[in-house]
């Protein structure tokens, strides 16, 4: 029944989200949608539904709204950042499906935004969709379905509802897998579109008649999704326009950028992507894709009479399909190879790929044998196993011979030769097919210095959401020692299994840090792409830090928290969590839209609460080095207030990765924001006595100084507190902490440590938050001024010539650098 069912918003009524908004209101439901193009909402409105003119008008009061923009930019607009967005609006515990195809860091990063401003509450599916604008409108689309369990529960009835019951993929590894699962599916994808107009180009350039070729591959091994549903608009001057040459490109945008960043190899689809590139500098981008035939045909007549060496039709019609079987082969490898590093159950992407667009017959038939080969087990049977690959590579390169004779371009069957020819190279010729991913793609991945916290001998090869893929060595590195290699090697195939020893995967750092609540969604990964040098065995991770046993600690019966009804209510001066800190005066601390007062009071704690500043730390707390006071686990507001930013933890992905001559260093792969909290410097806390006796038997009491933290910021000698009279505690992060242990120094960085309180008997262990100080992009390294409010000290030791010979230089190479450390 029509009462039944939940009302649901949905922003973004394209193609696909206009056949999907439809299909629901068809199944019973009251749908609110939202488009930006007046039009469409006009169609909607006639097709039943109901329009909003904002985002946040469109899911106001809705427990259930789907998301079908083009891009992350999109999303993030209509979400967030955009005029009158829709996340203000959601109501508690509101379920959003992200149906988009977006690169899994951004969804992950919308993950981790939502958490920092208040909104962990928000029920996010990472649900990307495949299938086309028919399928969208009858509700039987693929959908791979990534998230919490709380979240896909609560989603699952929607799911249904738009997908075909089995093609419902819930893929495990949480936020960020289900978008991981729909990129290896547009490897295919992109690859068989752009193989639909290279083959039939071929062909029109052998002379061959282009039904008879359309039909030679419909009918043999070389059939694919793309071919049989692209041909036939090549046929009719490329109308329809079903799907524009610039939704691919979006698509191999997301497949490129991931492979650059994580240093996996993407030949095929790198070499597809620079003919889309070449088609819209022609002028193709909104034309249907399977007019890229044209790249191939045109300008024919101007290389004058070319002949090759095949004469019969029969002989033509062979080499077609002898290059669109190599180029699938290929094309297969990739994607497999890529969902692997990326710890994607392959079986589910198999299943996916050959029952939704990617799908092949040679796929179907030799998948089997590679994901084998991945999975280092024996192929199931014989069959298609067994296939000499030299017989699929001497067709392939019977046709690249014949497109050489008639100068015809073949981007794809050339780039796919390639690839095959290394592997029969390099074994000698005959080989099965289930090679193919082993020595085109395995020689980078064995020189990996990239790991992450997953194992795959997790539940049903778990997908890593982080960037902890491989990246190729180079030349020069295959004579270098191999620890790091032999460490990562051992985690990934030892730890995890049954047999493994439990002594020493305590003292493995992946182990280590798959044991965090957050490795799922906020992951960390540990690169080296300098040199073989393993982080020091002796090291622990720990998200938490860990108070000696000499330092004193106030009993549970002491801690006293806020009153608070609301959560909001934890924003202004009447939270007793705020009352030490000075009253606000700031006249820059409110975002555009924010109010001046809610009830006739001031907002008093640290953070932008509204707009998209929300959840960042302000300008009075940026400049300046006030302490930020927070509510905690003895206060009656929700983990949701917005005055738990550092409570929460880490959001954004962290990597540890090896400097060129600073050791170890930390950078993030998503963009951070200023005055956004990054993560907490951890280590043991210490008594004063405790830091000084490690400093003496330290080697080098410099090197230990790296690692020493007072926590200083209320130490008083009048105090009334004892615990805050006399010398202030100190963290030790030399041997256990958390990834911010590695974050290097500058004279010029990019955040700062701020003193953070939750409860005020523990002001003695207070935190040590990092924020950002300015806008840090990705892959940008992150810094701290290791003497911050010291500086004058340092500068008056450069003068003194005795000093000066036993300062530590520093190697920061700012603009701004200051010479020495102390």
């Amino acid at each position: 029944m029509a009462d039944s069912k939940p009302p649901v918003s949905f922003i973004g009524l394209g193609a696909m989200g206009f056949g999907m908004a439809t299909h629901l209101i068809k199944q019973g439901y009251k749908v609110n949608g939202f488009d930006v193009w007046a039009p469409t909402l006009k169609k909607f409105e006639d097709a039943g539904g109901l329009s909003a003119t904002t985002p946040a008008e469109a899911v106001a009061g809705k427990d259930f709204s789907v998301v079908m923009v083009a891009t992350a930019q999109q999303a993030q607009s209509v979400l967030l950042d955009g005029p009158s967005p829709a996340v203000p609006a959601l109501p508690q515990g509101a379920v959003v499906l992200l149906c988009s195809t977006v690169p899994s860091e951004y969804v992950q990063a919308l993950q981790a935004q939502l958490q920092s401003i208040g909104r962990g509450d928000i029920l996010l599916v990472d649900s990307p969709v495949s299938g086309g604008a028919a399928r969208a409108a009858d509700g039987t689309l693929s959908i791979m379905a990534g998230a919490s369990d709380e979240a896909i529960e609560k989603a699952r009835s929607l799911l249904a509802e738009l997908s075909d019951p089995a093609k419902l993929y819930i893929v495990q590894g949480g936020i960020g897998a289900g978008s991981n699962m729909k990129m290896v599916h547009q490897v295919l994808a992109a690859n068989q579109i752009l193989s639909a107009s290279e083959v039939l180009g071929f062909a029109d350039r052998l002379g061959v008649d282009l039904v008879k070729a359309q039909q030679a591959v419909l009918t043999s091994d070389a059939w694919n999704w793309m071919f049989e549903h692209r041909t036939p608009r090549i046929f009719t001057q490329f109308q329809p326009v079903a799907s524009a040459v610039q939704i691919i490109v979006k698509d191999t945008g997301i497949i490129t950028a991931e492979g650059r960043r994580s240093g996996f190899p993407t030949p095929m689809t790198s070499a597809a992507e620079q003919v889309y590139f070449t088609a819209i500098g022609r002028g193709y981008a909104t034309d249907d894709d399977s007019s890229l035939i044209r790249l191939y045909t045109e300008g024919k007549e101007k290389a004058g009479a070319l002949h090759g060496t095949a004469e019969s039709e029969e002989a033509k019609l062979a080499l077609v399909v002898g290059l669109m079987k190599g180029i699938l082969l290929a094309s297969a490898a990739e994607s497999l190879a890529f969902a692997h590093a990326v710890k994607l159950d392959l079986n589910q992407v198999y299943d996916l790929c050959i029952n939704a667009a990617g799908g092949s017959k040679v796929l179907e038939k030799l998948g089997p044998a590679i994901i084998a080969e991945l999975y280092g087990k024996e192929a199931a049977g014989a069959g298609a196993g067994e296939v000499d690959l030299e017989v699929i590579v001497s067709g392939l390169q019977a046709a690249v011979e014949e497109a050489q004779r008639i100068k015809t371009p073949l981007f794809l069957g050339s780039q796919a030769l390639n690839i095959l020819r290394r592997v029969t190279v390099s074994s000698q010729g005959a080989l099965s097919v289930g090679a193919v991913h082993f020595h085109q793609f395995k020689p980078l991945r064995a020189a990996s210095r990239v790991s992450s916290s997953r194992h795959p001998s997790d539940a049903s090869h778990q997908t890593s959401s982080s960037p902890s893929i491989t990246n190729p060595a180079s030349s020069k590195m295959s004579n270098k020692p191999k620890k790091m290699r032999e460490i990562i090697s051992h985690h990934f195939f030892h730890h995890g299994k049954p047999e493994s020893d439990p002594t020493e995967t305590a003292k493995c750092h992946f182990c280590q840090i798959r044991t965090f609540a957050t490795h799922k969604t906020i992951p960390i990964a540990i690169v080296n792409h300098q040199d073989d040098t393993p982080m020091n065995p002796e090291f622990q991770f720990i998200d938490h830090s860990v108070v000696s046993k000499d330092v004193p600690i106030a009993e549970d019966s002491f801690r006293t928290g806020c009153g608070c009804s609301t959560d909001e209510e934890c924003m202004y001066g009447s939270c007793q969590c705020l009352d030490e800190m000075d009253d606000d005066h700031e006249s820059n601390n409110r975002t555009e839209n924010e109010p001046s007062s809610f009830n006739n009071k001031k907002p008093k704690f640290a953070y932008h609460f509204k707009g998209p500043k929300a959840g960042l730390l302000r300008l009075r707390y940026l400049e300046g080095r006030e302490p930020i006071y927070e509510c905690h686990n003895a206060c009656s507001c929700s983990l949701q207030c917005p005055n738990r930013v550092v409570q929460r933890g880490r959001t954004v992905p962290l990597i540890i990765f090896r400097t060129r001559n600073r050791g170890w260093g930390v950078k993030s792969p998503v963009d951070i924001k200023k005055g956004q909290f990054v993560d907490r410097y951890l280590g043991e806390i210490i008594t004063n006595e405790e830091a000084n006796r490690r400093r003496k038997a330290s080697t080098v009491a410099s090197k230990k100084d790296v690692y020493l933290f007072a926590l200083d910021k209320f130490s008083d000698a009048e105090s009334p507190d004892p615990w805050l009279r006399g010398e202030p505690r100190e963290v030790d992060g030399e041997w256990m902490s958390g990834p911010t242990r590695f974050i290097n120094h500058s004279c010029d960085p990019n955040m700062r440590i701020f003193a953070r309180v939750g409860d005020k008997v523990d002001k003695h262990i207070h935190d040590l938050a990092l924020f950002a100080i300015k806008d840090i992009n990705a892959e940008e390294e992150l810094t701290f001024d290791y003497v911050d409010g010291r500086v004058d000290e340092v500068d008056q030791d450069t003068q003194d010539p005795e000093r000066i010979k036993d300062m530590t230089v520093c190697l920061c190479g700012t603009d701004k650098c200051r010479g020495f450390l102390w």
